[in-house]
């Protein structure tokens, strides 16, 4: 079966598995010094995202300049973790500012955009509504209900599943909006797939090969 991880923290010698065919995408946190870039992307399945988390904006202006130059490496598939989050210290103002500039790259460069949100989603459909991007968004590690589920594929979103999420959030999902991953989860994404797919009431080989369909969608790998 296909296992792709759309958003994973692991390093690549821990995310891998023994699956018939497996691809990950390792998240990069953009910091603006200390900062580990891949020395050899699109080995054996392995690929990047890179972005400004909104917990980690400590010099905006170096960590942009960083990111720019970052997303021009070979392997780097889509920028993010972007977004917002009410309970980071992070003040909210600058997080949006920084927020646009990423969803500015990411359209620049025709990339995909992962994104975390808590507690900021109406500000985050404001930020769709107003930036109409043409690049897919992607809600990462989404544990919201059906409700909030269907608001955001309303807004074209993709949403990406993890080891806890809303049952129903999945089945609302599923089949053309849907993705998973392992985020910080000591789970393989064989379990979670499977975890998914059985809420979902689907085989696990017809719902792997729709996630496989969907990655190609959004990353294009």
């Amino acid at each position: 079966m296909h296992y792709v991880d759309i958003h994973t923290h692991h390093t690549p010698h821990q995310a891998s598995s023994g699956a018939d065919s497996y691809a990950c995408i390792v998240n990069l946190i953009i910091a603006t010094e200390g900062q580990q870039l891949p020395n050899t992307p699109n080995e054996n399945g392995i690929y990047y995202s890179a972005g400004i988390h909104p917990w980690y904006i400590s010099d905006p202006d170096q960590q942009m300049e960083l990111l720019r130059h970052t997303c021009n490496l070979p392997g780097i598939v889509a920028l993010g973790e972007a977004g917002l989050d009410t309970l980071a210290s992070t003040p909210f103002i600058l997080q949006e500012k920084v927020f646009r500039q990423q969803i500015a790259l990411s359209e620049a460069l025709c990339k995909p955009l992962v994104i975390h949100c808590v507690k900021a989603w109406q500000q985050l459909i404001t930020f769709k509504k107003e930036t109409t991007p043409r690049m897919p968004w992607v809600i990462h590690g989404f544990r919201g209900n059906k409700q909030l589920a269907e608001q955001l594929i309303r807004q074209d979103c993709w949403l990406s599943f993890g080891e806890k999420f809303n049952p129903e959030a999945v089945r609302a999902a599923y089949p053309n909006r849907i993705l998973a991953e392992t985020d910080e989860s000591l789970l393989s994404i064989q379990k979670i797939y499977q975890q998914l797919a059985d809420t979902s009431g689907i085989d696990a080989h017809l719902f792997s090969n729709t996630l496989r369909e969907n990655v190609r969608t959004v990353f294009t790998i």
